[in-house]
């Protein structure tokens, strides 16, 4: 890995990389924020980004600490309500979706409700958000964990934002409007769902494969050629430490 780069700044570079310029990105407070803010001052300056409490093509001055902070209308172009982008979704207008949760398991289901039984739960966490209905309606959702075994499970604990439908758990004739989970960053590799489900797709500068699934408690399918993805450049990697720098001080 390179050495100069924290993990945190490597993981936002690594998922900024995946936004393209003029998508129009919904995005969660946390690290998918962050990602999608690296990518709109490196690479996507016109890249659209929308927060759920109405900020649409926002440009935040400093890393939001909620969707209700102040800084993500800093310099929005729009601020309609939270009614307003979610209608965007439906609609059909929101290119990407970037989430992330406590558990995710091999078909891209996400668990941000509980860990344990729903009933009598270790943990009760925050809850779905709009992260439901981004999973369900965005063209395509980018999923970022940090590499940590503990939130890579075979199976959900409770499936607050649906992946890809296995045989299993799917209703019958039922699918999202989107593609679902397109592909899952980590610090320390890319994977993707093409296979339908969990597939290691790439890795990262200096990381092997054992490290990449290190932990992770199933056998994860590899591509047919498992790529190397090229060091972050010099100019994103300063900017994606700059806001992880900026985030870890405001927390």
């Amino acid at each position: 890995m390179t050495a100069e780069l924290s993990e945190s700044a490597r993981f936002v570079g690594l998922a900024a990389r995946e936004i393209m310029d003029g998508q129009v990105c919904f995005v969660g407070i946390g690290v998918p924020s962050l990602a999608a803010m690296a990518a709109k001052r490196h690479h996507a300056p016109d890249m659209v980004l929308v927060y759920e409490s109405g900020a649409v093509d926002s440009d935040p001055p400093v890393p939001p600490l909620s969707t209700g902070s102040p800084t993500v209308v800093a310099n929005t172009s729009m601020v309609t309500s939270c009614l307003g982008v979610f209608a965007m979704l439906q609609q059909g207008y929101l290119d990407r979706g970037l989430l992330s949760a406590a558990q995710v398991d091999r078909f891209g289901n996400l668990n941000s409700t509980v860990i344990g039984d729903y009933a009598k739960p270790k943990v009760r966490m925050v809850g779905s958000g709009g992260a439901h209905d981004i999973a369900l309606l965005a063209r395509e959702v980018i999923i970022m964990m940090p590499h940590d075994p503990r939130r890579f499970v075979p199976e959900v604990d409770f499936i607050t934002s649906p992946g890809l439908w296995s045989g299993e758990k799917g209703p019958e004739g039922r699918r999202p409007r989107g593609r679902g989970p397109t592909c899952l960053m980590t610090p320390r590799a890319r994977f993707t769902f093409a296979a339908g489900e969990l597939t290691l797709d790439a890795l990262a500068d200096g990381v092997g494969e054992d490290e990449a699934l290190e932990g992770i408690r199933w056998e994860v399918p590899r591509a047919s050629t498992v790529r190397r993805l090229p060091p972050i450049e010099p100019k994103l990697a300063a900017i994606a430490t700059e806001l992880v720098e900026s985030w870890g001080a405001a927390l």
